[in-house]
């Protein structure tokens, strides 16, 4: 029966809630109304001078978000720029002290490319620009070194005497040769179609992505492709094309000085050039770019920072070289600022990286293996002692207010005379006689000297202090506001972290180059992060004419310790003569202890290129031994390539190194010791085991034995009833309510629990008289007694305990290993199992076909292209596969800007006649932009 009293309460509740739902739902635009009126009479009433309206309705936003690119206003066709990719930067505003540049927010996202900008022109923001500033550590006009312009030397022919074809012989390599240009087309119509003006397509998305700055990396880095491959109409759309790139302006917050310099300043450059210098916008914008880079250059040592922070608040302010650099990043600059250099006759290009060479010179036979770099050094200038060795010509300090009338003489055209051992001078502003056989200026004035600035000194192998106070008329470091820099960029640039210092400018101007730590290992090797710079000795000697005989002499030294400490000959099955190229680690030693040294037998395909640059070094330096070494080497990656399922060669491996280079016989023993060093103590810890198990077992059995003899002595006694009130055993005459009832014990004792209030506490839970007609019904007649069996005694159970697994045998494990991690036989470790489109391994085939004319290498670079083009094509073009060693490899989505620049140039190349960019005229940069050497 329902009973009204208990739930009256929650009833009103329930009606009041319908009445005001119903009231309010059905006047939801008049209540709002009323509301506003009246906040808006309350705000009219407190303060009348206010007139106080409501917020407007936000309109959705319709435009797409826009910036404007002064250089992209020429008609093109607009494009959806890439998803704006997330990055752990505190999103923050920049500004500036120019006049008329407007900022937009830091965060906005890196990898999103410039020429993306295009498309946001509905914004209000605005890009930020880069502002060339003048700079703060210039080089003098006495102190540049010069680019050398003398006669070229002599330097012996590269390429081979190549016979004449036969008829079936030309007629296949030009059927190879169209199947490559096809290949070359479709990616080119891809990145056309899908990424025009951005770095890199992605192919088989049909998508874009911008990680060099967004200024068409594949654009640029392919012009030469290009024109190499007869494309003439394509070569004039891609230049037009270029006009509207602005490099002024990035999503990215730095630019990244390598990168930029070997695909876009190179690749300018070297269509310039090949095009027959016609095409003048090509070198217009490489002088624009070139610009942008040089300014990356002003640091108190003239050593570049290779990550530019560019933006003007930020590279307004003076900063050092890093103190740790990677090799490759600042010692690969030489070849594309030596030929802008000869390009456009100004000197200052080549002093900024002869600076480099200089520092790398000095520092060669001071490392921890003379003769090579390690992949890590500082170059902040910031160092206790300098290696640096004889400089051309001194570099000077920077110019401070210190100076009477030197910075105000700059601004009014100072004027050097022919002998600078003489004072500056600089014409007078009066009409003062001269007196006799005095030199005038050019308009008949005397000269009045001005106070020239000290040459820095260099101390060869001595101390040289890293800071001193600056001139009080200096300003502020690292920015224009007179705060402290915090400790942690004090620390970081080499300067002491004293927080109360308020007025510090760096001037860690020790230009030479040392070690990034004083603890830890220290790599050496030809793979990534240092491969370019040993490749741009020779090829640097060949583009000056071998005027410079530094480069040949830094070369040979490096090849001598390359040959010794990372050159060695793999074990392999059918004792194959190759080489490989490894890592060297070396340790900081001990005082009074030598240093550790240990040789990681790792073969890279970025480490291919090595046998190109021993080739080529062999011939223009007359070293025949060195010719074998490249043969080899270049074998080994041909070897890489048809060991895995695919025919492709893998990112990385490690292999077997041989002691010896003459003989290196298979050692199965051995390999197999290698890829299961643990068998002995896998056995030895099997057969213990054992031992444990069967202690483990006996004392279970002797447990078990003794359970049951007590388990069958002992009589399990008879169940007695329980009652349930007093908990005493009930005698075997009494009744039990189980007896007589047909409900179980769990029935029973609830309904006990319901019918009696005692089971409460004696309070019945409605707290109100309950009504006679409320009183429950009884179902059942009250049970006294409920019995609770006593439970069986339980038969003991023999403990659980598990013996070893028996291990797989040293052969078994091997062959398990090999087959599970698809290892070709010789190779112990697969690193990095994807391709991402690399030309190091056709680059040195190429190289070798070109010196030696041996059909061998064409042959073997026509499996290359076959398997790579197999497992790698799309629809719009060519992706990085996930795993060489799979049959069916997984499409990465990623097409670089050098497979069109590099790996199929390479290719083409290779199946061209041999005067078609003859090594004896040209000389390739690392991305393999081609630059005219000098005759």
């Amino acid at each position: 029966m329902f009973r009204f009293r208990r739930y009256r309460v929650f009833l009103a509740f329930a009606v009041f809630v319908v009445l005001a739902l119903y009231k309010f739902g059905s006047s939801n635009s008049s209540w709002r109304d009323r509301a506003t009126s009246f906040a808006q009479s309350h705000r009219e009433n407190a303060d009348p001078q206010v007139k106080w309206e409501p917020n407007p309705q936000v309109a959705k936003e319709t435009k797409q978000f826009g910036v404007e690119v002064p250089a992209a206003k020429n008609p093109q066709v607009k494009e959806t720029p890439p998803p704006i990719a997330s990055v752990a930067r505190p999103a923050k505003k920049t500004s500036t002290s120019e006049p008329g540049i407007k900022s937009i927010p830091v965060g906005v996202g890196v990898g999103v490319g410039h020429a993306a900008l295009d498309d946001l022109q509905s914004s209000s923001l605005e890009a930020i620009h880069w502002i060339k500033s003048k700079e703060q550590y210039p080089v003098l006009t006495e102190s540049l070194i010069a680019l050398p312009t003398a006669k070229p030397k002599h330097i012996p022919k590269i390429q081979a005497e190549f016979k004449k074809e036969t008829d079936a012989e030309k007629a296949d390599r030009e059927a190879k040769l169209g199947t490559i240009k096809d290949v070359f087309k479709r990616s080119w119509s891809g990145y056309k179609e899908f990424a025009w003006l951005h770095d890199e397509v992605l192919p088989v998305t049909g998508s874009k992505k911008d990680p060099f700055a967004g200024w068409g990396a594949t654009l640029v880095d392919a012009l030469d492709t290009l024109w190499i491959m007869g494309l003439k109409d394509e070569f004039e759309e891609a230049v037009k094309a270029v006009e509207t790139i602005d490099f002024t302006t990035t999503s990215r917050f730095d630019i990244p000085l390598f990168e930029t310099t070997i695909r876009y300043l190179g690749g300018f450059l070297a269509a310039y050039d090949m095009a027959g210098k016609k095409h003048e916008i090509l070198l217009t914008k490489a002088k624009e770019l070139a610009e942008i880079l040089m300014a990356a250059f002003d640091t108190p040592n003239r050593m570049p920072q290779t990550y530019y922070y560019w933006q003007p608040d930020l590279s307004s302010n003076s900063h050092p070289a890093s103190n740790r650099v990677v090799l490759a990043e600042i010692g690969s600059l030489a070849m594309e600022f030596t030929y802008l250099a000869q390009l456009t006759g100004e000197d200052r290009f080549y002093d900024a990286v002869a600076r480099i060479t200089d520092n790398l010179e000095g520092y060669q036979n001071h490392t921890r293996l003379p003769g090579m770099w390690p992949t890590y050094f500082d170059a902040s200038g910031c160092l206790q002692y300098n290696y640096n060795t004889d400089v051309n010509k001194p570099l000077q300090k920077p110019i401070t207010a210190k100076d009477p009338g030197w910075e105000e003489a700059l601004k009014n055209g100072a004027y050097l005379k022919a002998d600078p051992s003489k004072p500056l001078v600089m014409p007078a502003q009066d009409d003062s006689a001269a007196t006799a056989g005095e030199e005038l200026s050019p308009d008949g004035k005397k000269y009045i000297p001005l106070k020239k600035p000290p040459p820095l000194e260099i101390v060869p192998n001595g101390p040289n202090p890293t800071w001193k106070p600056p001139p009080e008329e200096s300003f502020v470091w690292p920015g224009d506001a007179k705060v402290a820099p915090q400790k942690r960029q004090l620390a970081a640039a080499g300067f002491p972290s004293d927080p109360e210092t308020t007025a510090l400018k760096p001037t860690c101007d020790n230009p030479g180059f040392g070690p990034s730590s004083s603890g830890g290992r220290e790599e050496y090797t030809l793979g990534g992060m240092s491969d370019s710079t040993y490749e741009y000795l020779p090829k640097q000697y060949l583009l000056l004419g071998g005027q410079v005989e530094k480069y040949r002499t830094m070369y040979e030294v490096s090849a001598g310790v390359m040959k010794k400490h990372l050159i060695f000959r793999p074990m392999l099955p059918n004792s194959d003569d190759v080489l490989f190229s490894g890592k060297r680690f070396i340790s900081e030693a001990e005082p009074g202890e030598p240093a550790t040294t240990e040789l990681e037998p790792e073969y890279a395909h970025l480490t291919c290129f090595a046998g190109g640059m021993f080739g080529m070094s062999a011939k223009i330096f007359d070293r025949p031994k060195d010719l074998e070494i490249a043969a080899k080497l270049t074998k080994g990656c041909v070897w890489a390539y048809n060991m895995t399922a695919t025919g492709i060669m893998p990112e990385a491996f490690e292999g077997v190194a041989c002691e010896s280079r003459k003989n290196c016989p298979w050692n199965q023993t051995l390999y197999y010791e290698i890829l299961d060093p643990d068998h002995e103590n896998r056995q030895t810890q099997y057969e213990e085991g054992m031992k444990n198990y069967e202690v483990r077992l006996k004392s279970a059995s002797l447990w078990y034995d003794e359970a049951m003899q007590a388990y069958m002595e002992s009589p399990t006694p008879t169940p007695m009833p329980i009652s349930v009130k007093t908990g005493v055993a009930l005698s075997a005459a009494e009744p039990t309510a189980a007896a007589s009832s047909p409900l179980d014990k769990r029935q029973l004792t609830d309904l006990e629990y319901a019918a009696s209030p005692a089971q409460n506490g004696g309070v019945d839970v409605d707290s109100e008289p309950a009504d006679e007609e409320d009183s429950p019904t009884k179902v059942q007649p009250e049970v006294e007694d409920i019995e609770e069996p006593i439970p069986s005694k339980v038969m003991p159970t023999f403990p659980a305990i598990y013996s070893p697994s028996v291990p797989l045998s040293h052969e078994e494990f091997v062959k398990t290993r090999l087959l599970e991690e698809r290892l070709p036989l010789g190779v112990t470790r697969i690193k990095a199992r994807e391709y991402i489109l690399r030309p190091e391994a056709i680059e040195s085939v190429w190289y070798m076909y070109r010196i030696t004319g041996d059909p061998y290498w064409r042959a073997a670079g026509w499996r290359m292209f076959e398997a790579i083009d197999k497992h790698t094509k799309t629809a719009h073009g060519n992706s990085a596969i996930d795993d060489v060693t799979k049959t069916s490899p997984n499409l990465n989505d990623s097409m670089e800007s050098f497979w069109l620049a590099e790996t199929l140039k390479y290719f083409y190349l290779l199946f061209s006649e041999p005067g078609v960019v003859s090594l004896d005229e040209w000389v390739f940069n690392t991305e393999a932009h081609p630059f005219r050497r000098p005759t």
